[in-house]
């Protein structure tokens, strides 16, 4: 969504930290040490705090390599799911079936949207919102599109779309709104 552009992922490091979010000078996040390393760091620190031991400060290549790691799992995690939306609606592809769809984003070259059923992302080209291009105005800084100078959608309407491609190679899912 727009606003999640602006967000950043949360940071690793063996510094304290401010939480913005929840307004925190200092912040750590953990829930059961057998899920992450992070977690399992930061419970042995707690542990060392709580005895009033030493607590042994973690190195910061490990940070570095945490940060990866992460970055990697979010990518596969996200190259999985694009997978698996784009085979479970390929035989919509060139359909009437219609789909409910959210705006979430808008682009020069067309709409982002979600479809509201299963919360698959599908692509609307400019194109396929309104023939001549020189009436149609897509704005990312607005998040509207308008045809001649007219609002005719806007981030966060939920609009009806059916299949037009599914493209397996690239896991992208192509539609077009329902006239």
């Amino acid at each position: 969504s727009r606003i999640r552009r602006f967000q950043s992922f949360a940071e690793i490091s063996t510094e304290p930290g401010p939480h913005f979010g929840l307004g925190l000078e200092a912040y750590a996040t953990w829930t059961s040490p057998i899920r992450k390393y992070g977690d399992m760091i930061n419970h042995r620190l707690l542990k060392a705090v709580i005895k009033g031991e030493t607590a042994t400060r973690p190195q910061d290549e490990i940070t570095v390599q945490m940060a990866e790691r992460r970055r990697l799992n979010r990518m596969a995690e996200r190259d999985v799911g694009d997978w698996l939306y784009a085979r479970f609606l390929k035989d919509k592809a060139g359909t009437d079936t219609r789909f409910a769809a959210e705006i979430v984003d808008i682009s020069r070259g067309g709409m982002r949207v979600r479809l509201v059923d299963n919360g698959a992302i599908a692509f609307i080209p400019a194109p396929f919102l309104h023939a001549v291009r020189d009436e149609l105005v897509c704005s990312q800084e607005n998040g509207t599109v308008q045809i001649k100078g007219e609002t005719v959608y806007k981030v966060t309407d939920v609009i009806d779309v059916t299949i037009a491609e599914v493209r397996m190679e690239t896991r992208s899912i192509i539609a077009r709104p329902v006239a």
